[in-house]
């Protein structure tokens, strides 16, 4: 604990050496002039200036994508969400072409591709779909995709944050519709967005076809609850969301308040006010949801790389440089996660790990 109060200290420092940050009431900073603290807790800022390009081109009536239609779609994996999408798709009476992990997808058969599989399946499907077929991925998976996308120079693809549950395969979804939006929280963005749209419609699911720059808040909204309601709950004994919201609310807001804080300072994205409120209501909806620690590379494990960026060294002239961890109390949970024997960290010691 003491060296988590620490850590937080040192993060407040930082703050407020920031431009446009001013420092708490009653912090009392360090008077030493041999310590220079730098004013972002990581080593660069990750900003996309696409969004920016988009909302413009939005205002000025240019570059506006055409509206695509549902239609016979390609659709790889049949777990829940696979199955689901067929089901739809069978209801408004296509014949949708399933293909399994690993099988080749088809470069002349028209219309999306959705992938319906796990995170660390994503290189497979990206190589066994032929070139002239790639801008028709479709991206369904929760987590950080940036840097994989980023990897493979998919950055025009459609996206698509689905905020429901499906318990099982075959089963009826749960949509994400809460008090605090009753508009729904899925979304999509991309060349095939009115297709996903129109296709979860058929089931009754709400689909906001997003700008790029509102999918990116959601789908960085929806990392920080999967991250930070996963851990707590998992740390806890692996209770529900709905109990993690009940039980655990002041420690899941300050790491949601947390977790926002360092999207902010490296991607520079601004999340809109009340998230925790979003973050909570959405686990009430889905309070059922059981939580483990699962696919951590691109859940926990994409803040948990800043933190292992955080380092003091010493330069030429003798003064001590300091980048503290801008995630502390995400650090701090992870830590016990590890006693706890749910994860190891010293897998993820590398900070050159492959994307």
């Amino acid at each position: 604990k003491a060296t988590a109060v620490g850590r937080r200290r040192q993060m407040l420092a930082v703050l407020a050496f920031s431009p446009g940050v001013l420092a708490p009431p009653g912090l009392v900073l360090p008077a030493s002039n041999k310590v220079l603290r730098a004013p972002v807790p990581v080593g660069q800022m990750n900003s996309d200036s696409r969004p920016t390009e988009e909302y413009f081109d939005f205002l000025l009536g240019r570059n506006q994508k055409d509206l695509t239609v549902d239609q016979p779609s390609i659709i790889v994996g049949s777990g829940r969400v696979g199955t689901l999408l067929a089901q739809l798709g069978n209801r408004r009476g296509f014949d949708d072409l399933i293909v399994r992990r690993g099988d080749p997808i088809p470069a002349d058969h028209p219309g999306p591709i959705y992938i319906c599989t796990r995170n660390d399946d994503l290189s497979a499907v990206v190589a066994q779909c032929p070139e002239e077929k790639r801008p028709d991925l479709v991206f369904l998976q929760n987590g950080m995709l940036e840097p994989f996308r980023q990897r493979y120079g998919l950055y025009e693809n459609t996206q698509a944050m689905l905020w429901l549950a499906v318990v099982r395969t075959g089963g009826k979804p749960l949509d994400g519709i809460t008090s605090e939006c009753p508009e729904g929280l899925t979304g999509v963005t991309g060349k095939w967005s009115g297709a996903l749209a129109a296709r979860l419609r058929t089931g009754e699911l709400v689909c906001l076809d997003q700008n790029e720059r509102d999918y990116r808040r959601n789908s960085l909204e929806k990392l920080i609850w999967i991250s930070s309601f996963m851990l707590v709950g998992a740390i806890n004994g692996g209770i529900t969301v709905g109990q993690v919201e009940s039980k655990h609310k002041e420690l899941v807001h300050a790491l949601i308040r947390e977790l926002a804080s360092m999207c902010r300072y490296t991607l520079s994205v601004a999340l809109k006010t009340g998230l925790e409120e979003r973050l909570c209501a959405y686990s009430r909806q889905v309070e059922f949801f059981p939580t483990a620690l699962k696919e951590f590379k691109w859940r926990n494990g994409w803040f948990y790389r800043y933190t292992r960026l955080s380092t003091a060294t010493i330069n030429r002239n003798g003064l001590k440089i300091e980048m503290p961890d801008p995630c502390p109390l995400h650090t701090e949970l992870l830590e016990i996660a590890q006693e706890q024997g749910l994860i190891n960290l010293g897998e993820y010691q590398d900070t050159e790990v492959r994307w």
